[in-house]
């Protein structure tokens, strides 16, 4: 009798686990595999608009419409010799959008990008899948709400060798190198652009229409950015300033982006 009680009462949890998990919206049960694995863990993450589409942004630095390698030979328009020894920078807070309208924006969005480290020069963004989109809005520097927050981790660690003090912050763009005009020893140059407290404030925003949906190619041009160094500023910046600021532009508009 015992065990005929017994098979019953599993019978009755059997049938009604298996009614509960065919309820719509209803999660699989512990061991089992939902239908569609990846529009369950969006609509659990909250993406109302279910799969989600991986966009490759691919960032390439250029120099007279040469690719840029770090301790490559390069020559200006004067025919001066120069070598990058370092380039890192923050991009950060990136949008997609369409028409004006927001598609898609990266939370908790800063990318330290190092010419070094090659896989930092590849960025992935989870977009909601078949987005539609025609522009691409970003930042060159770090806003100064997460500037004031104090430093953090991941891309945002001080150990990454971008973080100044507490009082002058990230440093936004680092560059370094060898310029046949510059007067330091070595003919070196050192540009540590940074700075968000006015009115020195940096960051730099950049809004770029976008030529067809799908992987992309983020190119910047280097070469304004020297040819204002050679004509109006020192060799060496290593604080906030009203020079870094001017440079920073400089940089930020000399972005451009292409269709993979």
């Amino acid at each position: 009798m015992k065990n005929v009680l017994a098979f019953l009462l599993f019978t009755a949890a059997l049938l009604g686990a298996q009614a509960f998990s065919a309820w719509p919206g209803a999660p699989p049960l512990l061991g089992e595999n939902p239908g569609n694995s990846a529009q369950f863990l969006n609509v659990a993450a909250g993406n109302s608009r279910g799969t989600v589409e991986t966009i490759q942004i691919q960032f390439q630095p250029v120099f007279k419409g040469e690719k840029v390698a770090l301790e490559a030979p390069l020559q200006n328009i004067h025919g001066d010799s120069m070598a990058l020894h370092t380039l890192r920078f923050y991009l950060s807070n990136f949008v997609f959008l369409k028409n004006g309208a927001i598609v898609y924006a990266e939370k908790d969005s800063h990318h330290l990008l190092d010419l070094e480290v090659e896989h930092s020069l590849d960025l992935g963004f989870q977009l909601p899948e078949n987005s539609r989109f025609d522009e691409l809005k970003f930042d060159l520097g770090i806003d100064s709400l997460t500037q004031v927050s104090g430093a953090m981790g991941k891309d945002l660690d001080p150990t990454k060798g971008m973080f100044w003090t507490w009082q002058s912050g990230y440093i936004n763009v680092k560059l370094e190198g060898f310029h046949e005009r510059s007067p330091a020893r070595n003919h070196e140059f050192q540009f540590h652009l940074g700075g968000y407290s006015s009115p020195f404030q940096s960051q730099q925003c950049v809004r770029l229409a976008i030529p067809k949906e799908g992987d992309l190619k983020l190119v910047l041009d280097l070469a304004p950015f020297f040819e204002q160094v050679e004509q109006s500023y020192p060799y060496s910046i290593m604080s906030p300033a009203a020079a870094a600021v001017d440079l920073t532009k400089t940089l930020a508009n000399s972005f451009r982006v292409y269709a993979k």
